[in-house]
């Protein structure tokens, strides 16, 4: 319990600080996409399909995610994909389950 509430307080903590720094610092950089900023999103993602678990559970969250992200990329307001994809993934991960990796046998390639 006191690692869920230390680990729970400190992600606070630094959640409030980058939104306070990025409300007094957001318009610092005028044009993020002449530094790359903008590409930080897509590596970010990058990195966590390269490093985690690779199932066909993962897969169809990760398919879940990307197709709800290009819907609401499309038909949906200006950045709300990021979190129509965040959502759907986070669904499609608590309702499918499922059967035990043993069962499966599936390695969808080591990247």
């Amino acid at each position: 319990m006191g690692l869920l509430f230390g680990g729970g307080l400190a992600l606070w903590l630094f959640w409030v600080l980058g939104t306070c720094i990025g409300i007094y610092f957001g318009n610092a950089i005028s044009d993020p996409r002449r530094f790359g900023l903008d590409m930080i999103m897509g590596c970010f993602l990058l990195a966590m399909v390269v490093s985690g678990e690779k199932n066909l559970r993962i897969l169809a969250i990760w398919v879940v995610a990307g197709f709800a992200s290009l819907l609401a990329y499309w038909y949906l307001p200006e950045n709300s994909h990021v979190v129509a994809g965040a959502l759907a993934g986070g669904v499609a991960g608590t309702f499918y389950r499922g059967v035990a990796d043993a069962d499966l046998l599936v390695n969808w390639g080591a990247i």
